[in-house]
Protein backbone atom coordinates (compact mmCIF):
# COMPACT_ATOMS: atom_id res chain seq x y z
CA UNK A 1 0.00 0.00 0.00
CA UNK A 2 2.88 2.43 0.94
CA UNK A 3 4.43 1.34 -2.33
CA UNK A 4 1.09 2.46 -4.31
CA UNK A 5 0.64 5.61 -2.44
CA UNK A 6 4.39 6.46 -2.75
CA UNK A 7 4.27 5.47 -6.44
CA UNK A 8 1.19 7.70 -7.24
CA UNK A 9 3.12 10.90 -5.42
CA UNK A 10 5.60 10.14 -8.11
CA UNK A 11 3.35 10.14 -11.14
CA UNK A 12 1.63 13.36 -9.70
CA UNK A 13 4.78 15.01 -9.59
CA UNK A 14 5.55 14.28 -12.59
CA UNK A 15 2.13 15.35 -14.04
CA UNK A 16 2.41 18.94 -12.66
CA UNK A 17 6.08 19.03 -13.95
CA UNK A 18 4.58 18.71 -17.50
CA UNK A 19 1.81 21.71 -16.57
CA UNK A 20 2.30 25.35 -17.74
CA UNK A 21 3.24 27.74 -14.81
CA UNK A 22 0.53 29.15 -13.60
CA UNK A 23 0.77 33.18 -14.51
CA UNK A 24 0.24 35.06 -11.06
CA UNK A 25 -1.33 38.68 -10.95
CA UNK A 26 1.71 40.62 -10.40
CA UNK A 27 3.59 38.89 -13.61
CA UNK A 28 0.69 40.47 -15.91
CA UNK A 29 0.96 43.88 -17.44
CA UNK A 30 -2.85 44.98 -18.53
CA UNK A 31 -2.24 47.12 -21.33
CA UNK A 32 -5.10 49.23 -22.74
CA UNK A 33 -5.29 50.46 -26.11
CA UNK A 34 -7.39 51.58 -28.67
CA UNK A 35 -7.48 49.71 -31.87
CA UNK A 36 -8.50 51.00 -35.43
CA UNK A 37 -5.76 53.42 -35.26
CA UNK A 38 -3.44 51.19 -37.79
CA UNK A 39 -0.89 50.54 -38.10
CA UNK A 40 -0.23 50.98 -34.61
CA UNK A 41 -3.21 49.60 -33.20
CA UNK A 42 -5.42 46.79 -34.85
CA UNK A 43 -8.26 44.27 -34.27
CA UNK A 44 -7.57 41.52 -36.59
CA UNK A 45 -10.67 39.61 -38.24
CA UNK A 46 -9.72 36.76 -36.00
CA UNK A 47 -10.79 38.98 -33.10
CA UNK A 48 -6.67 39.42 -32.05
CA UNK A 49 -4.91 42.74 -31.50
CA UNK A 50 -2.72 43.89 -33.59
CA UNK A 51 0.22 46.63 -34.59
CA UNK A 52 2.89 48.16 -33.52
CA UNK A 53 1.62 48.98 -30.40
CA UNK A 54 0.65 45.41 -29.70
CA UNK A 55 4.11 44.32 -30.69
CA UNK A 56 5.75 47.14 -29.20
CA UNK A 57 4.30 46.37 -25.71
CA UNK A 58 5.01 42.28 -25.77
CA UNK A 59 8.61 43.42 -26.48
CA UNK A 60 8.41 45.34 -23.38
CA UNK A 61 6.92 43.26 -21.26
CA UNK A 62 9.81 40.49 -22.09
CA UNK A 63 12.20 42.31 -20.90
CA UNK A 64 10.39 43.35 -17.60
CA UNK A 65 9.12 39.59 -17.43
CA UNK A 66 5.50 40.37 -17.30
CA UNK A 67 2.93 39.12 -19.42
CA UNK A 68 0.76 41.37 -21.07
CA UNK A 69 -2.78 41.01 -21.33
CA UNK A 70 -4.86 43.86 -23.54
CA UNK A 71 -7.74 45.63 -23.06
CA UNK A 72 -9.33 47.37 -26.03
CA UNK A 73 -11.14 50.28 -25.31
CA UNK A 74 -12.27 53.61 -27.36
CA UNK A 75 -10.10 56.22 -26.91
CA UNK A 76 -12.33 59.02 -25.41
CA UNK A 77 -12.42 56.18 -22.51
CA UNK A 78 -8.76 55.05 -22.18
CA UNK A 79 -7.36 57.92 -19.11
CA UNK A 80 -10.83 57.15 -17.58
CA UNK A 81 -10.24 53.58 -17.55
CA UNK A 82 -6.99 53.70 -16.50
CA UNK A 83 -7.87 55.64 -13.66
CA UNK A 84 -10.26 53.15 -12.81
CA UNK A 85 -7.83 50.51 -12.79
CA UNK A 86 -9.58 48.35 -15.43
CA UNK A 87 -5.45 48.03 -17.11
CA UNK A 88 -2.06 49.28 -15.63
CA UNK A 89 -0.36 51.07 -18.47
CA UNK A 90 -1.93 52.87 -22.30
CA UNK A 91 0.11 51.70 -24.64
CA UNK A 92 -1.47 53.37 -27.50
CA UNK A 93 0.45 56.12 -29.32
CA UNK A 94 -0.46 58.30 -26.80
CA UNK A 95 0.94 61.85 -26.85
CA UNK A 96 2.84 63.68 -23.84
CA UNK A 97 1.17 66.27 -23.54
CA UNK A 98 0.79 69.19 -20.57
CA UNK A 99 -3.10 68.51 -20.60
CA UNK A 100 -2.40 64.77 -19.96
CA UNK A 101 0.19 64.96 -17.34
CA UNK A 102 -2.41 66.80 -15.06
CA UNK A 103 -3.99 63.34 -14.66
CA UNK A 104 -1.27 60.46 -15.42
CA UNK A 105 2.09 60.07 -15.19
CA UNK A 106 4.13 58.86 -18.62
CA UNK A 107 7.72 57.36 -19.54
CA UNK A 108 10.23 58.65 -22.01
CA UNK A 109 8.54 58.34 -25.32
CA UNK A 110 8.67 55.86 -27.73
CA UNK A 111 8.35 57.56 -30.86
CA UNK A 112 7.76 60.71 -32.27
CA UNK A 113 5.80 62.11 -35.48
CA UNK A 114 4.07 65.11 -36.69
CA UNK A 115 0.42 65.32 -38.08
CA UNK A 116 -0.90 65.77 -41.36
CA UNK A 117 -3.78 67.37 -42.84
CA UNK A 118 -5.71 65.15 -45.45
CA UNK A 119 -7.80 65.95 -48.41
CA UNK A 120 -8.61 65.66 -51.79
CA UNK A 121 -5.67 66.40 -54.29
CA UNK A 122 -6.99 69.56 -55.82
CA UNK A 123 -8.67 70.12 -52.48
CA UNK A 124 -7.67 74.06 -53.29
CA UNK A 125 -7.13 75.13 -49.69
CA UNK A 126 -3.77 75.10 -47.06
CA UNK A 127 -3.60 73.79 -43.81
CA UNK A 128 -3.76 76.82 -41.64
CA UNK A 129 -6.24 79.11 -40.29
CA UNK A 130 -7.60 81.08 -43.11
CA UNK A 131 -7.30 78.17 -45.32
CA UNK A 132 -9.63 75.91 -43.38
CA UNK A 133 -11.84 78.41 -42.20
CA UNK A 134 -15.68 76.69 -42.83
CA UNK A 135 -13.66 73.14 -44.27
CA UNK A 136 -14.93 70.01 -41.83
CA UNK A 137 -12.40 68.34 -40.82
CA UNK A 138 -12.39 64.83 -39.36
CA UNK A 139 -10.33 63.97 -36.25
CA UNK A 140 -10.26 61.39 -33.57
CA UNK A 141 -12.85 62.79 -30.24
CA UNK A 142 -10.50 63.28 -27.49
CA UNK A 143 -6.85 63.55 -29.22
CA UNK A 144 -4.27 65.99 -29.52
CA UNK A 145 -5.69 66.73 -32.80
CA UNK A 146 -8.34 68.30 -30.93
CA UNK A 147 -6.41 70.99 -29.77
CA UNK A 148 -4.14 71.51 -32.58
CA UNK A 149 -7.66 72.48 -34.67
CA UNK A 150 -8.57 75.04 -32.18
CA UNK A 151 -5.39 76.85 -32.21
CA UNK A 152 -4.30 76.91 -35.78
CA UNK A 153 -7.65 75.69 -37.54
CA UNK A 154 -10.32 77.83 -35.73
CA UNK A 155 -12.69 78.82 -37.98
CA UNK A 156 -12.87 75.22 -39.58
CA UNK A 157 -15.59 72.96 -38.98
CA UNK A 158 -14.34 70.25 -36.80
CA UNK A 159 -15.88 66.54 -36.58
CA UNK A 160 -15.17 64.19 -34.04
CA UNK A 161 -15.17 60.56 -34.66
CA UNK A 162 -14.71 57.36 -32.41
CA UNK A 163 -12.09 55.94 -34.57
CA UNK A 164 -9.68 57.61 -37.61
CA UNK A 165 -11.48 54.50 -39.91
CA UNK A 166 -15.25 56.13 -39.85
CA UNK A 167 -13.44 59.90 -40.76
CA UNK A 168 -11.80 57.81 -43.74
CA UNK A 169 -14.86 56.73 -44.56
CA UNK A 170 -16.47 60.05 -44.42
CA UNK A 171 -13.42 61.79 -46.17
CA UNK A 172 -14.20 58.86 -49.15
CA UNK A 173 -17.77 59.76 -49.18
CA UNK A 174 -17.30 63.41 -49.51
CA UNK A 175 -19.11 64.11 -46.48
CA UNK A 176 -16.01 65.79 -44.77
CA UNK A 177 -13.30 68.11 -46.30
CA UNK A 178 -10.42 66.58 -44.66
CA UNK A 179 -8.74 64.55 -42.04
CA UNK A 180 -6.06 65.83 -39.35
CA UNK A 181 -4.66 62.71 -38.31
CA UNK A 182 -0.67 61.39 -37.10
CA UNK A 183 1.37 61.64 -40.67
CA UNK A 184 2.47 57.89 -40.02
CA UNK A 185 -1.06 56.40 -39.92
CA UNK A 186 -2.30 58.44 -43.14
CA UNK A 187 0.55 57.39 -44.82
CA UNK A 188 -0.03 53.82 -44.83
CA UNK A 189 -3.66 54.78 -45.56
CA UNK A 190 -3.03 56.20 -48.45
CA UNK A 191 -0.98 53.33 -49.62
CA UNK A 192 -3.42 50.76 -48.19
CA UNK A 193 -5.81 51.36 -51.72
CA UNK A 194 -4.66 52.56 -54.66
CA UNK A 195 -7.55 54.68 -55.02
CA UNK A 196 -6.71 56.58 -51.85
CA UNK A 197 -3.18 57.62 -53.35
CA UNK A 198 -4.82 58.62 -56.62
CA UNK A 199 -8.01 60.38 -55.12
CA UNK A 200 -6.06 62.37 -51.81
CA UNK A 201 -2.74 63.61 -50.45
CA UNK A 202 -1.51 65.31 -47.48
CA UNK A 203 -2.08 69.31 -47.87
CA UNK A 204 0.96 69.61 -45.49
CA UNK A 205 2.27 66.28 -43.22
CA UNK A 206 4.72 68.29 -41.00
CA UNK A 207 2.17 69.84 -38.60
CA UNK A 208 3.30 70.07 -34.89
CA UNK A 209 2.89 72.31 -31.94
CA UNK A 210 4.67 71.39 -28.70
CA UNK A 211 1.73 72.78 -26.09
CA UNK A 212 -0.23 70.07 -28.18
CA UNK A 213 1.65 67.29 -29.19
CA UNK A 214 4.21 67.40 -26.89
CA UNK A 215 7.45 65.26 -26.84
CA UNK A 216 6.45 62.21 -28.46
CA UNK A 217 4.09 59.18 -27.35
CA UNK A 218 4.95 57.53 -24.61
CA UNK A 219 3.33 55.03 -21.73
CA UNK A 220 0.41 56.46 -19.55
CA UNK A 221 0.29 55.02 -15.95
CA UNK A 222 -1.77 56.19 -13.33
CA UNK A 223 0.31 58.62 -10.32
CA UNK A 224 2.98 57.48 -8.58
CA UNK A 225 3.74 54.03 -10.15
CA UNK A 226 7.54 55.31 -9.86
CA UNK A 227 8.58 51.34 -9.90
CA UNK A 228 6.73 50.51 -12.94
CA UNK A 229 7.72 53.92 -14.82
CA UNK A 230 11.53 53.08 -13.78
CA UNK A 231 11.08 49.26 -15.61
CA UNK A 232 9.63 50.27 -18.72
CA UNK A 233 11.97 52.72 -18.97
CA UNK A 234 14.37 50.78 -18.59
CA UNK A 235 13.00 48.51 -21.18
CA UNK A 236 12.53 51.39 -23.53
CA UNK A 237 16.21 51.74 -23.39
CA UNK A 238 17.08 48.48 -23.84
CA UNK A 239 15.31 47.86 -26.80
CA UNK A 240 16.95 50.80 -28.40
CA UNK A 241 20.23 49.38 -26.95
CA UNK A 242 19.81 45.60 -28.86
CA UNK A 243 18.25 46.36 -31.80
CA UNK A 244 14.62 44.87 -31.15
CA UNK A 245 12.94 48.48 -31.61
CA UNK A 246 14.54 49.30 -35.04
CA UNK A 247 13.85 45.64 -36.22
CA UNK A 248 9.80 46.54 -35.01
CA UNK A 249 10.40 49.79 -36.66
CA UNK A 250 11.73 48.57 -40.13
CA UNK A 251 9.05 46.09 -40.14
CA UNK A 252 6.20 48.13 -40.00
CA UNK A 253 7.58 51.63 -41.49
CA UNK A 254 10.67 50.47 -42.92
CA UNK A 255 12.55 53.06 -41.06
CA UNK A 256 13.47 54.14 -37.63
CA UNK A 257 10.40 56.73 -35.76
CA UNK A 258 11.92 56.68 -32.63
CA UNK A 259 12.74 60.40 -33.40
CA UNK A 260 11.27 60.85 -36.84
Amino acid sequence: MKRRIAFLGVLAAAAMSLMPPIVQAEDVLRVGISSGYPPFDVLNSDGTLGGFDVDYANLLCERINRKCEFVDIEWDGIIPGLLAKKFDVIISSMGINEERMKQVDFTDPYYKGPSALIALKDAGFTADEAGTAGKSIGLLRASAHECYLKKHMANADMRQYTTSEEAYLDLQAGRIDAVLVDTIPGEVWLKSDPKNADKFAPIKADLYDDQCFGVGSGIALRKGNEALKGKLNAAIAKTREDGSYIALSNKYFGRDIYGN
